[in-house]
């Protein structure tokens, strides 16, 4: 049978980088312009179409071979975690009654995204302060603000809807880059491999912890996720697991995949070397525009595990002046947007051995203190540290080769991560790790994988399968444990006993236009976060450290 001269897999990454430069490019004209936010769906569909006309011929020469079971399985599963998602916030808006968020953080994605509908002009305003700007790389959020933008010209905004929405094509569109990188980057045979690797980065520990709480009985009882368990030794350090990803962070992975996808438009497969073209690397300046804006810290540590291909990149007689278009393209598009970055009120920032520091305090003694920074490498090394030794340092390891220079260089930045944190979340590790995760499973395939294992998939040396299979089984254990808690979230998001009738009630009064955010019905709500339900301007009366994080002065 001949094989489709442009296949799915194909197609489907050629609309995910229109998807992206429709987003960038609508979020840019529309500040550069202040345009009214009633047109975002307009103008982001014009340049969708632009996108995907101008870009049609951009090549991704990957495998064209049909997916195989566990590809199909891979892209199945993120769509269905987003579709988990989306069910409660579509009952919302049919019963009308008001559901709670299924995920904690979604609750202030909410009002990103409605900051985007209800501002009047962009730059946006922001939906609970709306005489202060909204500072959050919101880009990822572009196609739900679309959404509910078109809803709005029908009557209301349908803000959790619009959100899940854009979840579900930003969910989608994480699984067909990953697919397309690996399949960019390694041989038929090696790709189930890396992909199991990916499996088990950051999920091993936490399933460990999994088994720990269910044989203690502490596993209901539990005030944290298993994912923060580094948190009882005083190490903020935590690598996520990638079905944690998918469920919680969608925009902080579309900065990931965003990069991928660069890789993947501008180089050859398998080598790696630089493929000069004058388009595709535009698109890849619009890619990284992406990245930057939908996410801060995955930019970083994508930037810095690829750092070797792109002084590959800029150094390349060939490509030295479409690497300096894709540079001039990434300004066009991110210099009216650095605001969100420069004038923003969000606290804290990088830290130098705040292990050491948290201690130091615990235990008054400098030794002891340093012991902390023994304990946050060991448990780098039982999240992922074991796979970069074991590629990097495997007999027959392609080091010099472009992906073994930027395992080496990815395995480096999460080495970094022992001794540099960020204050709250460490998304300097959680996130930041998404892309050198990636860009190391890859290797580690590459590495210990024969090349004589011919098109036999899974094919890996008996040692390997005997670390493999126990460490397997304790990741099935994370992401079963971490999909069967956002099956359960859904569900009570739907019953939402944690607020009263009234409250909700009130909420969706306001939400259609019927009472003010101001009613004194608002002092029957029991539920500090029900308010992030509302989707009209109001003013939140205490604002949390997460609600300044969305807060500026504005361009």
């Amino acid at each position: 049978m001949a094989t489709p001269k442009n296949p799915p897999l194909q197609r489907s990454g050629l609309s995910v980088l229109a998807l992206f430069s429709a987003s960038i490019v609508t979020a840019a004209v529309m500040t550069v312009l202040r345009l009214p936010t009633v047109g975002l769906p307009a103008v982001f569909v014009a340049f969708l179409a632009l996108a995907l006309v101008g870009f049609r011929n951009v090549r991704i020469a990957t495998d064209p071979a049909p997916l195989r079971f566990w590809e199909k399985a891979v892209i199945t599963i993120a769509v269905v975690l987003q579709i988990v998602r989306l069910v409660p916030y579509a009952l919302q808006y049919l019963d009308g009654t008001l559901v709670a968020a299924v995920n904690f953080d979604d609750n202030w994605h909410f009002q990103e995204v409605a900051s985007l509908v209800t501002s009047k002009t962009f730059p946006p305003m922001l939906n609970f302060r709306p005489d202060t700007a909204l500072h959050f790389y919101y880009v990822a959020w572009m196609p739900a603000a679309a959404f509910a933008d078109l809803f709005a010209l029908f009557g209301a905004p349908l803000v959790k809807l619009s959100y899940a929405l854009g979840t579900l094509l930003l969910g989608g569109a994480a699984a067909v880059v990953l697919l397309l990188f690996l399949r960019h980057t390694l041989a038929p045979h090696r790709r189930g491999v890396a992909f199991v690797a990916l499996f088990l980065v950051g999920a091993v520990p936490d399933g460990a912890v999994v088994i720990a709480r269910l044989l203690s009985g502490t596993l209901a009882s539990a005030a944290r996720d298993p994912e923060w368990w580094q948190l009882g030794f005083g190490v903020p350090n935590q690598i996520s697991a990638l079905s944690t990803l998918v469920v919680w962070v969608p925009h902080h992975l579309t900065s990931a995949i965003a990069l991928l996808l660069a890789v993947v438009i501008t180089t050859e497969p398998r080598t790696l070397k630089p493929r000069p073209s004058f388009v595709a690397f535009a698109a890849a300046g619009l890619l990284v525009g992406v990245s930057v804006y939908s996410s801060a810290f995955a930019v970083i540590g994508g930037v810095v595990a690829l750092s070797p291909l792109l002084f590959r990149l800029v150094a390349s007689r060939a490509t030295v002046l479409p690497a300096t278009l894709a540079a001039a393209t990434a300004l066009l598009v991110g210099l009216p947007l650095a605001y969100l970055y420069l004038g923003s009120e969000a606290a804290g920032g990088f830290r130098l051995f705040e292990v050491f520091q948290r201690w130091h305090e615990t235990f008054g003694s400098v030794p002891l203190a340093l012991v902390g920074h023994v304990f946050a490498f060991v448990f780098l090394m039982a999240e992922v540290g074991w796979l970069a030794a074991w590629a990097l340092f495997a007999r027959d390891a392609p080091r010099r080769s472009v992906l073994g220079q930027c395992a080496v260089a990815a395995s480096l930045y999460l080495l970094a991560t022992v001794v540099v944190t960020f204050s709250g979340a460490n998304n300097v590790s959680m996130r930041g790790a998404i892309v050198p995760t990636i860009v190391i499973a890859a290797f580690w395939a590459r590495a210990v994988v024969p090349d004589e294992a011919g098109e036999t998939p899974w094919r890996l040396p008996r040692k390997a399968l005997a670390v493999l299979v126990p460490a397997a089984v304790l990741a099935v254990v994370a992401h079963v444990y971490e999909i069967g808690r956002h099956l359960h979230e859904s569900a009570t998001a739907i019953a939402y006993s944690g607020e009263t009738d009234a409250c909700k009630d009130w909420v969706m009064r306001v939400n259609a236009g019927l009472a003010s955010p101001t009613d004194e019905a608002r002092k029957t709500c029991v539920d500090d976060k029900t308010v992030y339900g509302i989707e009209r301007p109001f003013f939140k009366d205490t604002l949390a450290r997460p609600d300044r994080e969305l807060m500026g002065h504005g361009p």
